[in-house]
């Protein structure tokens, strides 16, 4: 059966076969000599007929391009996007899902993406990021043609275990915080113990919402409608601000006039634990020394449910009056 010149033809191969019908197509190779190749053989005329239809109506898919090759390729695409070490931690990834790199990523199916997902030992969080890692490849192949669909967003990560264990920072960790002030990064871990933000608070707090005069933080940007607030910086680190605000800036902090990541400041973080011999901690271990020094200061609950930005109270309350802001300052100011 022959098609119109270019877009390849089914042919009834002789004898007894249990796949008769062959596709063959033409292609120009590399030195620009046009070669005929088979895409493969079937039982029926009709599955041969839907094949050479879907190469015609996207030759990529029939590229034989690998999952390795595709990763790399959209490694490339995002590399001038993202800061280095998050291409660090793509690679590292990356290298978990090396079993696939030999797959055509058009013959990867569900369930086997699936059993690597569940045979990993790695927290909830940590899969996810391994999923979201593989959906941008994915996306990246369908949108450039090589698949005609994604199907990660099907795999199941399991039971979210979210008992994590928390450590509050101890008084003799933080005065070796204190006085290790002139290592790099130190006074940020300092902010968050003082001020209980969550660190995306840090890392969106900007320049116009710090009141130097007034010793005040605008938390204009949270993950909950509470956590918009005010808050007052204690007299203890008000010369951490004084001293490491850039005015010009967008940010507080910020990294060659970009607003810094989340994962690097987790990078920062951890390397300044390590550097001063301090216990591992997460940064979310900051709020929790925060809530737990004011508790046992024997700040009151409303002051320290509105300081750190839960929802506990109600909407009037959480209208900050003059008023409200001295009574809260009185209760961060326990710190010192």
């Amino acid at each position: 059966m022959k098609n119109q010149n270019g877009t390849g033809s089914i042919t009834k191969l002789k004898g007894k076969r249990r796949k008769s019908w062959a596709v063959r197509i033409s292609y120009q190779d590399d030195t620009g000599v046009m070669r005929r190749k088979y895409l493969g053989y079937f039982e029926t005329k009709k599955e041969a007929q839907e094949v050479l239809f879907n190469y015609n109506k996207n030759p990529l898919l029939f590229s034989g391009k690998t999952f390795g090759e595709l990763s790399q390729l959209w490694l490339l695409s995002v590399k001038e996007k993202v800061i280095p070490r998050t291409i660090f931690k793509f690679k590292i990834m990356l290298k978990h899902l090396e079993i696939l790199n030999d797959y055509k990523i058009t013959d990867i199916k569900l369930f086997q993406v699936q059993k690597i997902f569940d045979e990993m030992t790695f927290s909830y969080n940590y899969k996810t990021s391994f999923k979201s890692v593989l959906n941008m490849i994915f996306e990246f192949a369908l949108k450039n043609d090589f698949i005609n669909s994604n199907k990660i967003k099907f795999i199941e990560l399991g039971k979210k275990n979210t008992v994590i264990e928390r450590k509050i920072f101890t008084k003799k960790e933080i005065e070796i915080l204190w006085k290790n002030l002139k290592i790099e990064n130190v006074y940020t871990i300092l902010i968050l113990i003082y001020t209980g933000m969550r660190v995306g608070e840090l890392l969106n707090l900007k320049i116009n919402d710090i009141d130097l005069i007034n010793k005040t933080i605008r938390i204009t940007e949270s993950k909950t409608s509470a956590g918009v607030r005010t808050i007052p910086i204690p007299d203890k680190i008000l010369p951490l601000f004084t001293d490491n605000i850039q005015y010009g800036s967008e940010y507080f902090l910020e990294k060659k006039s970009e607003k810094i990541q989340y994962w690097t400041f987790k990078y920062r973080f951890r390397k300044v634990l390590r550097m001063i011999s301090l216990q591992k901690h997460t940064i979310h271990d900051t709020r929790h020394t925060f809530a737990t020094m004011l508790n046992n200061a024997d700040a009151n609950s409303t002051s320290i449910i509105k300081l750190i930005g839960h929802s506990d109270f109600s909407t009037t309350e959480n209208v900050y009056t003059h008023k409200d802001i001295e009574e809260l300052r009185k209760a961060i100011n326990l710190l010192n």
